[in-house]
């Protein structure tokens, strides 16, 4: 099944980590790999990675837009990295049960990941595992070939009042 949680509002990686824990709760083998989430500063991932059955990638951890002395070669390097690493999960004989996407429709988004190349990835990895794709502007060709669907809709949020995120919310 390939599972794609988009949009603009709240709670795309927060719903892929629900159903992280919900299938290692059944037994099953996990592999979470973000883009552009720095290493040990989100609270997803300081708990995730102590967990048996679930393995953890971090790659390209700083967005351009987000983070002004962001390497652009580096960033498209680490994503190239990420794809290269999805292509070893092509062809391993391990299998996983669930495999999380974090951010990667960012990337797709920003043309940092050639994006016939992630679809042909996702197709084959999706005949052994259960894909879930999140992040803002997920590309037509993955909504339609996706199995389940989700548009996040930004109604109201605190930063638009000033508010700065906060730890255990947003991070």
């Amino acid at each position: 099944m390939i599972i794609i949680s988009m949009g603009n509002g709240k709670g795309k990686t927060t719903s892929a980590i629900g159903q992280i824990i919900r299938s290692l709760g059944h037994g099953f083998k996990v592999c979470f790999m973000q883009l552009f989430k720095g290493e040990g500063f989100y609270g997803e991932q300081k708990i995730l990675v102590k967990l048996d059955n679930l393995i953890f990638f971090a790659f390209a951890k700083e967005h351009p837009c987000c983070v002004k002395d962001a390497n652009l070669d580096e960033v498209v390097n680490q994503c190239y990295f990420a794809m290269e690493k999805l292509e070893e999960l092509v062809n391993s004989s391990e299998r996983y049960d669930l495999i999380v996407l974090d951010e990667f429709n960012v990337a797709l988004r920003d043309k940092f990941i050639d994006e016939n190349k992630f679809i042909d990835i996702v197709k084959q990895l999706s005949r052994k595992s259960n894909v879930i794709v999140t992040g803002r502007g997920a590309p037509q060709s993955l909504i339609d070939m996706a199995d389940l669907v989700t548009e996040m809709k930004e109604i109201k949020h605190p930063y638009k009042s000033g508010i700065a995120a906060r730890k255990g919310i947003e991070y």
